[in-house]
């Protein structure tokens, strides 16, 4: 098959290659995303682009082909189909030459994906029959923040950028807004954004904060007033355009309402509707109708797979039914506003298959009370008293908010909301909500490892059946994260990032869900299905590290001082008397680590042999929840410093030659290759 130039001209590969270049190939899915990482689909509509092939990297292939061909100067097409089969594990259908030169060899082997890391798992395939609490799901923590816990800017792109990633669990912290005032105009988004001002009573701020953020805003506010220009705010028009795009229903899909009659929102914020912020801190506050309308804008661009929309509540009961009727306006057609008479959620939950292209709301979900005893209107419900809990002062839960803050009271219309993800406080696994089919459990990570310590099997067993959501502890106030590979071994369904910070976290993140939609489907045994079993192999992994190129070189750094290594390192479960994991005090797993020497420049070239990583006789691995993560960095004096990054889920890191596609420190996909040959064995 020939390759196109971008003139439309045919070349075959030798001449190509004779210009150092080839062109991927224009009918393949698994085009290298120019966004961040974090595990979405975002490339699929991205145009080919050129791959340059480095001399040191043909070298290599060179001397895997002569090696196959010997002692005859051409490959035949029985060797290659031996080689195929022996070193890459994959066959190619048909081999419709007798003989292969290196330049169809390799065109060969390039046009049917063969030097590809990662195993492309086409979404036609993908098991979409099975209860929503039999899959991981890809989650942010506070996702309207853009930078840390306690001083950043709240913003709709953030929300924007984890959807496109392919994020499908987001959460937004809800607060009273400014009181509607006749003589306060609408304003557009932008303003929105980046200029409201917050009154320092109510429960958007603590009183220190909202007094400085207050004082320092009437200085801003006076130099605006001073150089104010006369040009008046833009209305926001009507934005209907692409609504519905990719939008589709069946008869086994659990639709309410049409998505075609929902009509146009003229505004992003309007005074006195509600804001996004994070409470108790000096965080710049977003409008929540603003946050409503950017998520249906981008929900469903990349995936079609459901969205699970997380509340924390801290709105007076009037800004909730405010919420209510924001929610149902802008995600009109999308939203699961009622049961489905096909689904009960006293009996079971939706299978995924039935929820594509909707939005659930993970909300409180708590009992009426006695009318006998309650107070006001009758239309409240009270939550159950929480106590405090380490993790959550500066991080925050919906549900483990601590003791000494105000209990916030939901009201009905927003908790009925809460249909198929409700969120109950964890009492107990005895307590008669663990039962309940639609409830979700939100935990700190410490008090998941307690639980993990002192009643392991009882929470396994629950996470089997029910939702479980791990969010980050309080310390972590420079938005960094904790393994999720942990909590995934336990069962833990949604396990909240702060996907504004590149750590390693984000980088497992990656390496889940990448190309997954955003649901990945448990593995045995892990899932509601009795008659399944834990599938634990022994595994013996041998990467050869060959050549790189066009590596990106970290900031402030030149090529001429750039001296790479590539460390390696592989995320199991590590036994320990053959039943639990090592941890440290963070729960973060011990890992098993190798590494190479350093080269120098962008185009490190690790000598005719490479270097050989092994990982040998590692017991207990469960392939699906196991992870190779390569990283390279640049050999300091003091501290090496990361230039570049990949990671791969264990059970689709094929095997043979094969090309890794690299991310740089700040997540984006780069042009940067490594060529490894990567030896697999499970038994």
């Amino acid at each position: 098959m020939p390759l196109l130039a971008p003139s439309g001209k045919q070349f075959s590969l030798h001449k190509l290659m004779a210009m150092s270049t080839m062109l991927s190939p224009t009918h393949g899915t698994h085009i290298r995303p120019l966004v961040q990482a974090g595990g979405g689909d975002a490339a699929s509509e991205i145009p080919p682009h050129q791959l340059y092939l480095s001399h040191g990297i043909q070298e290599h292939l060179r001397r895997v082909y002569d090696e196959t061909c010997k002692p005859e100067p051409l490959l035949s097409k029985q060797k290659f189909a031996e080689w195929l089969v022996a070193v890459q594990a994959q066959s190619i259908e048909p081999l419709d030459k007798d003989e292969y030169r290196f330049e169809q060899f390799l065109e060969t082997i390039y046009y049917n994906h063969g030097l590809e890391a990662v195993r492309e798992d086409k979404a036609a395939d993908k098991d979409l029959t099975k209860p929503i609490s039999n899959y991981y799901i890809s989650s942010s923590h506070n996702t309207y923040l853009m930078g840390n816990q306690l001083s950043s800017k709240s913003s709709t792109e953030a929300y924007r950028n984890v959807l496109i990633r392919g994020c499908r669990c987001i959460e937004i912290d809800v607060h009273n807004g400014e009181p509607a005032d006749a003589k306060s105009p609408d304003v557009s988004p932008s303003k929105s954004e980046s200029h409201h001002k917050r009154h320092k009573s109510g429960s958007t701020l603590s009183s220190r904060a909202a007094a400085a953020l207050e004082k320092a805003e009437e200085k801003y506010d006076s130099t605006k007033s001073k150089i104010k220009s006369k040009t008046p705010f833009k209305k926001e028009k009507d934005d209907l355009d692409g609504e519905d795009r990719g939008r589709t229903t069946t008869r086994d899909t659990l639709a309410v309402g049409n998505p075609l009659d929902r009509p146009a929102s003229v505004r992003s914020l309007r005074s006195g509707e509600p804001l996004v912020l994070h409470g108790w801190t000096l965080t710049a506050p977003v409008g929540f109708r603003a946050v409503c309308k950017s998520i249906r804008e981008t929900a469903f661009e990349k995936s079609p797979l459901p969205i699970i929309v997380s509340l924390e509540v801290h709105a007076d009961l009037d800004q909730q039914e405010v919420m209510v009727d924001i929610m149902k306006e802008e995600w009109k057609g999308l939203l699961i506003d009622e049961a489905h008479e096909a689904c009960n959620p006293e009996e079971r939950l939706p299978r995924l298959e039935e929820l594509q292209h909707k939005i659930l709301i993970k909300v409180k979900k708590v009992e009426k009370l006695d009318p006998a005893l309650a107070t006001g209107t009758g239309a409240t419900l009270a939550p159950v008293p929480s106590r405090g809990d380490r993790d959550s002062v500066a991080s925050g839960s919906d549900d483990e908010r601590n003791g000494s803050k105000k209990k916030v009271k939901i009201c009905e219309s927003l908790s009925n909301l809460g249909i198929y993800t409700h969120s109950e406080h964890f009492m107990s696994f005895e307590a008669k909500s663990a039962k309940k089919p639609p409830h979700v459990y939100s935990i700190g990570e410490s008090q998941i490892l307690d639980l993990h310590e002192n009643k392991r099997a009882e929470m396994f067993a629950h996470n089997r059946d029910f939702f479980m959501r791990a969010y980050p502890a309080g310390f972590r106030i420079d938005s960094s994260n904790l393994d999720p590979s942990v909590f995934w071994r336990k069962g833990v369904q949604m396990v909240a990032l702060n996907w504004q910070k590149l750590d390693e976290g984000m980088m497992l993140n990656e390496g889940m869900f990448t190309g997954e939609q955003g649901w990945v489907l448990k593995p045995p045994g892990y899932r509601s299905d009795p008659s399944e079993h834990i599938e634990y192999r022994t595994l013996d992994l041998k990467i050869t590290v060959y050549a790189g190129q066009h590596i990106p070189i970290p900031p402030e750094q030149t090529e001429r001082g750039f001296h790479p290594y590539v460390k390696c390192e592989l995320h199991v479960e590590k036994p320990e008397e053959g039943t639990v994991e090592q941890l440290d005090g963070r729960g973060k797993e011990v890992e098993y680590k190798q590494k190479t020497s350093y080269c120098k420049g962008d185009h490190p070239d690790f000598g005719e042999e490479g270097v050989l990583l092994s990982f040998p006789q590692i017991t207990m691995v469960v392939e699906q929840l196991s992870f190779v993560r390569f990283k390279i960095e640049d050999a300091k004096y003091a501290k090496d410093e990361l230039a570049a990054w990949a990671c791969i889920r264990l059970d689709r890191l094929q095997q043979g030659y094969r090309f890794l596609n690299l991310f740089d420190c700040k997540g984006q996909a780069t042009a940067g290759l490594l060529l490894v040959k990567i030896e697999k064995n499970l038994k």
